[in-house]
């Protein structure tokens, strides 16, 4: 039996406690190694370009550089690495501002340890963890349209209609199984279709992908 990926984990966060809380739980999975942890995104940044992990824990709420000043400026040096998002705030706004700064991820300080776990290794595969009050903010957001915060639409680039199907699916809430079952193709042939998307709408996650296409102007 093949031994598990190892994923290396850095963390920003200038709380102590949970800077400590992160460092242990981190540390306590086989498959983990912690990459290193910061107080702050000055001491963090240089440091982060030269590690690479595979995943960063970002707070938004950090003294000087902002996280998400930090989440756009690693998922600009570190386009492979995963970024998920850990703090008190689950405002709308502050959810989307940080999706589109880069976040793969947003999970809420107080999460079972258990959740944040399974959102790391959900986020360095490709997912997208939301912390449960937060994906149901999302997705009523999603539903009610006008509603969530929003840029001045932007054309899209020319996507075939099999790709505005899966698009139209995920920003119902369908994750891509589902998205996958109810189009009748494999998952795999999603993943393929994503991979597409992704690079037309130049972006890096899902989550991004789902905004974009809501933000355009689809008419």
């Amino acid at each position: 039996m093949p031994d598990p990926i190892t994923l290396r984990i850095g963390i920003i966060e200038d709380d102590r406690f949970t800077k400590t809380m992160l460092e242990k739980l981190v540390s306590k999975q086989p498959d983990f190694i912690l990459a290193g942890s910061w107080s702050t995104g000055e001491d963090a940044l240089p440091e982060l370009a030269q590690l690479s992990p595979d995943v960063v824990i970002v707070d938004l709420e950090l003294p000087g550089i902002s996280g998400e000043d930090c989440l756009r400026a690693l998922s600009a040096m570190l386009p492979a690495t995963a970024l998920v998002v850990l703090t008190v705030h689950n405002e709308a706004e502050r959810v989307f501002s940080a999706l589109r700064a880069g976040a793969n991820g947003y999970l809420v300080k107080g999460a079972p340890p258990a959740e944040i776990i399974a959102g790391l290794r959900a986020a360095r595969s490709g997912g997208s963890p939301l912390s449960p009050d937060v994906a149901t903010m999302v997705i009523k957001a999603f539903r009610k349209g006008p509603a969530m915060p929003s840029k001045p639409a932007i054309p899209l680039p020319s996507l075939t209609p099999r790709e505005r199907q899966i698009l139209d699916r995920l920003a119902k809430g369908l994750v891509p199984k589902e998205a996958a079952s109810e189009l009748n193709i494999s998952y795999e042939t999603l993943r393929d279709y994503l991979k597409q998307i992704y690079r037309k709408l130049q972006v890096r996650t899902r989550t991004e992908a789902v905004l974009r296409y809501l933000d355009a102007d689809r008419r």
